[in-house]
């Protein structure tokens, strides 16, 4: 009979033992787990309606209309608690401007040719400042890589809105100035003074110089900045689906740099309203 009661209080510590390291390896295990920082990986495309501010009153930067674009791009989002992330993306998107009407044209072959015989009859040379004038339709199409470092704040559980804000980088991928239309080319900005040519001989009489195609990609990487910063400030909401959600994100940014090197070219600055669909993945 001791002996029963011996194996008896023996099998008594011995489960009694087992269930209690059960229970305190799931407790640990429960901590860690909410110890556990939860990571998200998402991808996002999206449309862009980019913008180019003028800073200053400069006949080359004024006028610019909106231009649409497309935005992609890869997010990470660390959960610090329930109610605050941290955000950077890796994105790219287009932006720039359109302008069109009368409007100032750079320095060009034509200009090069008038400035061979303006001096020598009283008339001052075409330069940047001075420049010519055509009525034309010219875009900015311009290409960048841009790096944000976003602060979300979050509400809710398996729906949720979010807002989120903060600095971005952007480098410039590429830069293309279109041009297409045909014109006469005016030597003011009211044009009514159309360029004049002289005769086969270089002397008078002048004749105005007919319609010319200003049909043209041109490369401008190299007269902007490879580099600009700004902030930008987001919209969203999200919906939990399997080990992830999906999202929409309407954001707007703007760059505090211009974007030109050459003063004679004023101050632009980048803008844009981006509107995006995408799905995140939770890793951890």
């Amino acid at each position: 009979m001791k002996i029963i009661k011996f194996y008896s209080l023996l099998l008594f510590l011995i489960v009694g033992g087992t269930v209690k390291t059960i229970a305190q390896n799931s407790q640990e295990t429960k901590e860690v787990k909410d110890k556990t920082t939860p990571i998200l990986i998402g991808v996002k495309a999206g449309f862009s309606l980019g913008k180019l501010t003028n800073s200053t009153d400069n006949i080359y930067t004024e006028n610019y209309e909106s231009v649409s674009g497309i935005d992609f791009g890869f997010t990470f989002e660390f959960k610090i608690t329930n109610l605050i992330s941290m955000q950077p993306e890796i994105n790219f998107t287009q932006r720039g401007g359109k302008r069109t009407g009368l409007q100032p044209v750079t320095g060009n072959e034509l200009s090069d040719q008038l400035n061979k015989f303006f001096p020598f009859i009283g008339m001052p040379p075409i330069t940047n400042e001075n420049p010519l004038y055509a009525t034309f339709e010219s875009e900015s199409d311009l290409n960048y890589l841009e790096v944000p470092a976003l602060v979300k704040f979050g509400w809710g559980n398996d729906f949720r809105f979010s807002a989120a804000v903060g600095p971005y980088v952007g480098i410039l991928l590429k830069a293309t100035q279109k041009t297409s239309g045909e014109s006469q080319f005016y030597l003011n900005a009211e044009g009514t003074n159309p360029v004049f040519v002289p005769g086969p001989d270089g002397l008078p009489p002048y004749t105005v110089l007919p319609v010319q195609s200003l049909e043209a990609d041109t490369n401008i990487k190299d007269d902007l900045k490879t580099v600009n910063f700004g902030g930008i400030f987001a919209l969203g909401a999200s919906k939990k689906i399997g080990n992830g959600e999906i999202f929409i994100d309407a954001r707007a940014s703007y760059s505090f740099n211009s974007i030109q090197i050459k003063k004679d070219f004023g101050k632009s600055h980048i803008g844009g309203v981006i509107f995006s669909l995408g799905y995140a993945l939770q890793i951890q």
